[in-house]
């Protein structure tokens, strides 16, 4: 009697045969990191362009796509969706962070925001343009657009903050106000 992979065993046969497909050196459609950067099939200096998934914590240079998992990194820049408990790109983001505490270094454009998630905790931007929505703390740099959080911190910023302490570092008066801050010119 003969037995057909299933389930997961199936699901095993079917990755490894995906990881041992020829790609090019810099296209990488596909990641699946247990621990990374030792348990992942594909190296963390290397690009995804498609779909990681990160069991518990995956890493790699740059991604693009879906980034999925419990604590999603990028060493360089990520374009596309994270859905994580954690999201890091340390070389710039641009698109959608969704998780309890995300964090764009770099350039970031788009929103920091985990609407399906109780504990979005908090954002961190160095600069870019975009909204950071958290329940209990958002930082910027420098920022352009809005944030709206318990506590909402920018060195620089051109925008709005709605939260209850509002700071924005670079206005001459009025730099920390409660409910609402706002600076419109640069």
């Amino acid at each position: 009697m003969t037995r057909r992979p299933t389930g997961l065993s199936g699901g095993i046969l079917l990755l490894s045969l995906l990881a041992a497909l020829p790609v090019g050196a810099q296209e990488n459609p596909f990641q699946l990191a247990l621990i990374g950067p030792s348990m992942q099939l594909v190296d963390d200096d290397a690009d995804i362009q498609g779909f990681r998934i990160n069991v518990i914590y995956g890493v790699n240079r740059n991604m693009t796509g879906l980034d999925l998992g419990l604590i999603n990194h990028t060493r360089g820049h990520m374009t596309g969706v994270g859905f994580g408990l954690v999201n890091v790109a340390d070389g710039g983001f641009s698109g959608w962070q969704s998780g309890a505490v995300n964090v764009a270094g770099g350039q970031f454009t788009g929103l920091q925001w985990s609407p399906w998630t109780i504990l979005s905790l908090a954002n961190f931007v160095e600069a870019g343009e975009g909204a950071q929505i958290a329940l209990a703390f958002n930082r910027a740099q420098n920022l352009r657009g809005f944030q709206l959080s318990l506590v909402n911190v920018a060195d620089d910023m051109y925008g709005v903050q709605v939260g209850l302490i509002n700071i924005i570092r670079s206005k001459p008066d009025l730099w920390i106000l409660p409910l609402f801050n706002w600076k419109l010119d640069d």
